[in-house]
């Protein structure tokens, strides 16, 4: 080294005190921890202990890591940073420190080697027009992990659900993605609405983070195109599909088509063109609602002038119960059909004693049906995580099968769950029967979810009929 260099540490740090004095080498972390000396950050990094100042202003500042040092994030890495010689240095007014940091570092230390859990994200609408969905989607998620956990885990390891609410918000939801992805979750778990699907798609590309099933992933989402993307439900164009093949089996042949403004409502009137289209038919009235619904009264008034006898309804149950509510307070008799995820108890609650002859695509088989293993497991593990206070619905069935697609592929990943791992798994899944007629196919470059689609009634009681 020339005479006027300056030693640095594996960090960077000057190998000097503040004024520049010279010092000798110092000894590993352990070694000072023994000489009573004081460490002040742990460098998840670059492997190295900090001692004194770390380098943040002109004479060290006093607490940040040039590397952002994220303390006890990694115990392997905390037991290596110990036990390694380190050229930062310490001043003297620190070492009246050392029993508090001797205890931080240890306690660190331990939560770094005990917190093994598998973490999954989720950023759902737990607040905002759509909360009541999104908590049912909460609360099934976690029965169902904890459910696992119970049993052991995956290898013995926890899964943990760490949940963020986006409001309903597609730059929320990308904003909470981005916040789950640096948290180090191996997967995402269910993204709620085609808006908040499109906006959370390429963050999650970009970190390579699976987006496992989703309500709301459209066709753009699937195939090679979404190599993250791992759907389960079927498209919104097979759902119109069987609305318009039960229409024209019952006679009724006037369709007509009312959608939210909105990217979820477009893809779905766009997928109805194309079903109507197949069917030799054309809607006889087309009707955009505002995401708010505010001009209900316009649609309805549209609707009545285009006699239809029945309607596609794309769009939230907010805005479709808007829009059936004021259809029959003005005497429209016309039949209306939602789309699977509207198959909701608060959507039912809130249409009231409107309730007679709406209809509700479906997804999975009743969840009221004990029969079938698959309900039974979901039926106990929502009612075990809600002291015996479950309110099942075919949402929370739904949710319950994309939790076991993502378990399987949890288990399919290897001993040590990475992100790319679990692509792996989910891919090496095959063909997976998930329940009567439900069932995915997943390779590299295919993505084939479930093509069952159902039917169900509610009727004057409230209650759902299939």
């Amino acid at each position: 080294m020339a005479r006027n260099e300056v030693a640095t540490t594996p960090c960077g740090l000057p190998a000097t005190g503040p004024k520049g004095d010279p010092r000798k080498r110092a000894p590993s972390a352990l070694q000072m921890l023994a000489g009573g000396t004081t460490p002040a950050v742990l460098c998840g990094t670059q492997n190295c202990i900090h001692f004194g100042p770390s380098p943040r202003s002109p004479d060290h500042g006093r607490d940040v890591c040039p590397h952002r040092a994220r303390c006890g994030e990694d115990a392997q890495q905390a037991v290596a940073a110990l036990t390694r010689p380190c050229e930062a240095f310490m001043d003297a007014h620190l070492l009246g420190r050392l029993a508090a940091t001797i205890l931080a570092l240890s306690s660190l230390s331990a939560a770094a080697q005990t917190n093994d859990d598998i973490l999954i994200g989720a950023s759902l609408p737990l607040s905002g027009p759509n909360a009541a969905a999104g908590q049912e989607t909460l609360t099934v998620a976690k029965a169902a992990f904890e459910a696992l956990n119970a049993a052991g885990g995956i290898q013995g390891r926890k899964v943990t659900l760490k949940v963020l609410d986006d409001e309903f918000s597609p730059p929320k939801a990308a904003e909470n993605v981005r916040k789950l992805e640096a948290q180090g979750v191996v997967a995402l778990f269910n993204c709620w609405g085609t808006a908040i699907c499109r906006a959370v798609l390429p963050v999650a590309t970009e970190g390579r983070l699976p987006l496992v099933t989703g309500i709301g992933l459209d066709d753009a989402m699937r195939g090679p195109a979404g190599r993250y993307a791992f759907n389960v439900r079927p498209t919104t164009d097979d759902e119109i599909a069987r609305m318009v093949r039960q229409m024209t089996t019952i006679g009724q042949v006037r369709i007509g088509v009312v959608y939210q403004d909105d990217a979820f409502g477009k893809s779905g009137q766009a997928a109805a063109q194309g079903v109507l289209a197949r069917a030799h038919l054309k809607a006889v009235g087309e009707f955009a609602m505002a995401r708010d619904g505010s001009n209900v009264s316009t649609v309805v008034q549209g609707l009545r002038a285009s006699e239809a006898q029945g309607v596609v309804v794309v769009a939230p149950p907010h805005t479709a119960v808007a829009l059936i509510r004021q259809a029959r307070q003005a005497g429209l008799a016309t039949q209306f059909y939602c789309l699977a995820a509207q198959a909701h108890r608060k959507m039912v609650a809130d249409l009231g004693e409107h309730t007679s002859g709406v209809v509700f695509t479906t997804l999975v088989p009743s969840p009221w049906n004990a029969g079938l293993p698959i309900v039974r497991e979901y039926q106990q593990a929502v009612s075990g995580a809600t002291g015996g206070k479950a309110d099942y619905s075919y949402l929370g069935l739904e949710v319950y099968i994309n939790a076991r697609v993502l378990i399987e592929g949890l288990r399919k990943a290897g001993p040590k769950v990475t992100r790319e791992g679990l692509v792996s798994g989910l891919e090496g899944m095959g063909e997976k029967l998930l329940a009567p007629a439900v069932s995915v196919r997943y390779a590299p470059g295919h993505r084939s979810g479930s093509s069952y689609v159902g039917l169900t009634m509610v009727s004057r009681a409230g209650s759902f009929i299939e």
